[in-house]
């Protein structure tokens, strides 16, 4: 009987893994705009909108790993002592980003939720903080996530998230079921929303960097991971310009409905696009193996196959949704009275569309450390989609998101992979 690929195995648990994620999700989306109502709920989305910033404080570390470990196991060479040195950086940093966040929370919070005059500016800071020092933990211990993929065990990387995603729904659940009120009950949800999410994988790796301990730490073996992290940690930088901004600019122009529209369309996009992503995650181990070894007709492959499952799989799931969409509208939040235009939809499945196209050939390039191309394609991208949205949003409202994330120089990735 012809063996399952440990890649495609990786894959299924995390679609698994992402359909309890995803239902956890839903029951939390509907559980929170009844229990909070449209303007606190807006203030929550705004606030989950900037994880992706936070995610960034692992300074790419987590992707350099993943990517020195896979090297090692092509030339099936042992990884302890590099998993230990990681371990050492990414709890260094913990300490060092919350610490920061503590001081400059008082001057970015009450920018960011400017619109929110419910909120007083010392509520605004500690909300503000709150979401950052949680997300922090969830964006460094997702560094256990890189070594479990790197080892091709990523199915423990799909479990801690459902696991976690569980616990949320339980959490929020008997918040929203409290006596709690106004801004306490806001504030208690961002917890119940972060908590399981940041601890988890914040255990794991500080255990998994246990279980390593009492290796050498040689500067020799920090230079390179180092060095290889800040280049992916640029390019993060850089892809956040282009994909995190939109709740920032948001929330300077937008209404708290026209967030929560955006904010319900989004994540129901996301939940399919997962799907894909999940793949992406699984294979890039493999295509770093693969290159590695210069199998580079199996690479290409790769990027053939998967654009074009993945395009296919976003135009049915838009086709889908626009049928679908006003039902599972009322079905997350039935005390709001939300419509979700139909050309919003179409803009939002071309978005995604895109990004699976921009989104493979940029995991081939990572899985390769090749990051040149990003150092002149991404800062122009971000550039673009901050200066775009900025001037659309104001005139085209929901719809000048949309026009501003679409990415036309994605395009230019394709001639850099082999």
């Amino acid at each position: 009987m012809r063996k399952i690929p440990t890649h495609m195995l990786v894959a299924g648990s995390a679609w698994a893994g992402r359909v309890i994620s995803a239902v956890a999700g839903l029951v939390t989306i509907r559980l929170l705009t009844n229990g909070l109502g449209m303007e606190r709920y807006a203030a929550y989305a705004v606030l989950s909108g900037l994880q992706g910033w936070y995610l960034l404080c692992d300074l790419g570390v987590g992707i350099s790993l993943q990517n020195h470990i896979s090297e090692r196991r092509a030339r099936e060479q042992d990884y302890v002592d590099l998993i230990w040195a990681a371990a050492l950086v990414a709890i260094s940093l913990l300490f060092v980003t919350i610490t920061a966040l503590y001081f400059i929370s008082p001057f970015i919070a009450p920018k960011i939720l400017n619109s929110f005059v419910f909120l007083s500016e010392s509520e605004k800071t500690r909300q503000f903080f709150t979401v950052g020092a949680l997300s922090i933990m969830i964006g460094i211990g997702s560094i256990v996530y890189k070594i479990w993929y790197a080892e091709q065990r990523g199915y423990l990387a799909n479990i801690i998230p459902a696991v976690g995603a569980v616990l949320t729904v339980l959490a929020i659940r008997s918040i929203v079921r409290s006596g709690l009120g106004g801004t306490e009950k806001l504030h208690w949800s961002l917890v119940a929303s972060f908590v399981p999410l940041a601890l988890l994988p914040v255990v794991a790796l500080v255990g998994r960097g246990a279980a390593c301990s009492g290796q050498r730490l040689n500067r020799e073996l920090l230079r390179p991971l180092i060095k290889r992290a800040l280049k992916f940690w640029f390019f993060g930088l850089m892809a956040a310009g282009v994909l995190q901004i939109d709740y920032v600019v948001m929330s300077q122009f937008l209404k708290p409905d026209e967030i929560v529209i955006y904010n319900l369309s989004t994540k129901i996009f996301n939940i399919a696009f997962f799907i894909y992503a999940a793949l992406l995650a699984a294979v890039w181990p493999v295509c770093a193996e693969a290159i590695a070894r210069n199998e580079w007709p199996r690479v290409k492959k790769y990027l053939r196959d998967y654009n074009l499952a993945g395009i296919c799989f976003i135009c049915m799931i838009t086709a889908a949704l626009i049928l679908l969409m006003p039902w599972l509208v009322h079905l997350l939040s039935p005390k709001q009275h939300l419509v979700v235009p139909t050309l919003f939809i179409v803009g939002l499945g071309c978005y995604f569309a895109i990004r699976v196209w921009s989104d493979t050939f940029a995991m081939v390039l990572q899985s390769m450390s090749f990051l040149r191309p990003f150092w002149i394609i991404v800062p122009l991208q971000a550039a673009l989609s901050v200066s775009l949205q900025w001037l659309l949003i104001p005139q085209y409202r929901i719809f000048g998101v949309i026009m501003g994330l679409w990415d036309p120089l994605s395009l230019l990735l394709a001639g850099h992979c082999p």
